[in-house]
C-alpha cells in the first residue's frame, strides 16, 4: 500500500474516532444524545439490562428508534469500516473486540459526565455497528476482486 493511501486511511480511521467521540461525549438534543428536554439531568442514568433494547423496539416511536438504536449501529459502521480497511488482516472476532472495546470505553466515561447516560445496549448496538462496516468492507473487497477478474478475463479475449 502507498504511503498516500495510508495517510488517506489512517485520516479517515482518526476522523471517524473523533466523530464518535464527538457525538457521544458532547450532549446533542438535537440528535438525540442528551437529554432530549434540554434541562441537566441530575442523577445517575445507567441501564445494565440489555433485554430493555427489545421494549425500545417495542415500546418506542419511530423516531426514538431510527434517532438512538439505529444511529447506534450507524455511527460505529465507518469505524468498523476504516478499522478492517487499515488492519485487513484482523480476524473477525479481533473486530468484534475493538468495537466492543470502543464503546465499553466510551460508556464508563459517560458514568462521570453531566447530562450523559450509560447504556449496556449502546454497546450492542455500536458492536453491531463495527460488524457492519467489517461486512461492508469484506462485500465491496470481493465486489472489487470480481470486477478485476472480468477485467483481465476481457483483455484475454
Amino acid at each position: 500500500m502507498n504511503g498516500l493511501k495510508q495517510a488517506m486511511i489512517n485520516i479517515a480511521l482518526t476522523f471517524s474516532i473523533l466523530f464518535v467521540l464527538y457525538l457521544t461525549m458532547i450532549p446533542h438534543g438535537l440528535i438525540g444524545t442528551g437529554n432530549w428536554h434540554g434541562g441537566p439531568v441530575h442523577h445517575f442514568n445507567v441501564n445494565m439490562n440489555p433485554l430493555h433494547l427489545f421494549d425500545d423496539f417495542r415500546s418506542a416511536s419511530m423516531k426514538y428508534f431510527i434517532i438512538d438504536d439505529l444511529g447506534n449501529v450507524l455511527l460505529f459502521l465507518p469505524f468498523g469500516y476504516m478499522l478492517t480497511l487499515k488492519y485487513p488482516y484482523f480476524k473477525f472476532l479481533h473486530l468484534v473486540f475493538m468495537g466492543a472495546l470502543f464503546s465499553s470505553i466510551i460508556e464508563c466515561i459517560q458514568l462521570f459526565l453531566p447530562n450523559r447516560t450509560t447504556d449496556i445496549n449502546d454497546v450492542i448496538l455500536n458492536t453491531i455497528g463495527t460488524v457492519a462496516g467489517y461486512l461492508l468492507f469484506r462485500f465491496v473487497e470481493k465486489d472489487e476482486e470480481k470486477q478485476q477478474v472480468n477485467k483481465r478475463s476481457d483483455h484475454s479475449v
